[in-house]
């Protein structure tokens, strides 16, 4: 639109030019004018169709015909021909215009061809993402009805198909936002059944986890019992699956914490048999070297003796692991039954040799 104000006013101006003016005052500026308006009417149209990838043989044709216009209006000026030179200008200002009309035209069509593509292709991702939030709902089981959705998908394509882009781009505008209801719809239902299925991981680990509190107490890990139990209630209080993974991860933590004192545990009490091993081979060693050795016999059943009392010490620390952890308990109770079997067993090798 712009552009053809500029030429009717510039037709304008140089009609008025001729009518206020003599032609026989000032002519040849006059003249200079018209050729310098027209070439640089032609220069701007040369700019636009520059621009353009693909012209229309009809631009091509009408921008020829201006150029030939201009040149002839050149001559005239030359001749000072004004009524010819008049007429030349006015020829090329029309074909000129004839020529913007055309371009105008040509990127009319372009942008409408690039609605329809644009369309078409928001029709098709507007298919798939439909199957795709169908296949959700069938996975998760819910009832949500498509059939809105599946009407203004139809109804787009029906006005695609007729050429109608307006009404097509107001459809699938309303499909977009019910499209995203029903994933909106969706995400919610498919993050109630995670905390439904997470609820239902707690109830089956609850007991694992009075078992992991269980253990922490009986090594006196009472602090950690105390955590372990506040993240149970947490657990089975939780309304979102992130609660639920917060916790487990606190559970996990502590669980690592006794696993650790557990594992001292066990080391403790296999240190302590691989002491006891072999003095009680030692001490049947000796049993069969006594030869009526009555001081060496008498002290070798009290090594005997302490040998089973220490085995039964062990076999106990099993029921009660926490005691392995405390090093000066083992010291004051089985080390120093094993010290006092190892004295024991000294004295019972002395005497057979001293008896030999």
């Amino acid at each position: 639109m712009n552009k053809l104000l500029v030429f009717f006013s510039l037709i304008l101006v140089a009609s008025m030019v001729f009518v206020t003016t003599p032609n026989t005052v000032h002519a040849d500026s006059q003249l200079d004018i018209l050729i310098k308006i027209t070439q640089n009417t032609k220069e701007h149209i040369k700019n636009d169709i520059d621009k353009l990838s693909d012209i229309s043989q009809e631009v091509y044709d009408f921008y020829d015909e201006g150029a030939r216009e201009t040149v002839l209006l050149t001559q005239a000026a030359e001749k000072e021909d004004v009524v010819s030179a008049r007429q030349h200008f006015i020829s090329a200002m029309i074909a000129f215009k004839q020529t913007s009309l055309a371009i105008s035209e040509t990127e009319s069509q372009k942008t409408s061809q690039t609605i329809i593509s644009d369309q078409s292709q928001t029709i098709k991702k507007y298919e798939n993402n439909i199957k795709k939030l169908k296949l959700i709902s069938a996975k998760l089981n819910t009832d949500i009805d498509f059939e809105q959705i599946d009407q203004l998908l139809a109804l787009a394509k029906a006005n695609y198909a007729k050429g109608s882009l307006k009404q097509t781009e107001e459809v699938l505008s309303k499909a977009a936002s019910e499209g995203k209801q029903i994933q909106k719809l969706l995400y919610e239902i498919s993050e109630q059944n995670r905390i439904i299925k997470a609820k239902q991981f707690v109830q089956k680990h609850t007991e694992r986890i009075n078992s992991l509190i269980l253990q922490a107490k009986t090594f006196g890990l009472q602090n950690t019992a105390d955590v372990l139990q506040q993240s149970k209630i947490q657990l089975l209080q939780a309304n979102t699956t992130s609660q639920i993974k917060q916790q487990f991860k606190i559970i996990i933590i502590y669980k690592q914490k006794v696993e650790q004192v557990k594992e001292i545990s066990q080391a403790g009490l296999l240190r302590l048999q691989s002491l006891l091993v072999p003095l009680e081979k030692k001490a049947q060693s000796l049993a069969g070297d006594l030869k009526e050795n009555s001081a060496a016999d008498h002290f070798l059943k009290k090594a005997f003796n302490l040998i089973e009392e220490a085995k039964q010490d062990i076999k106990d620390l099993e029921y009660a692991p926490g005691r392995t952890a405390d090093a000066k308990y083992l010291d004051l109770t089985i080390g120093k039954k094993i010290q006092t079997i190892k004295e024991l067993l000294m004295k019972v090798e002395r005497l057979i040799y001293i008896s030999s």
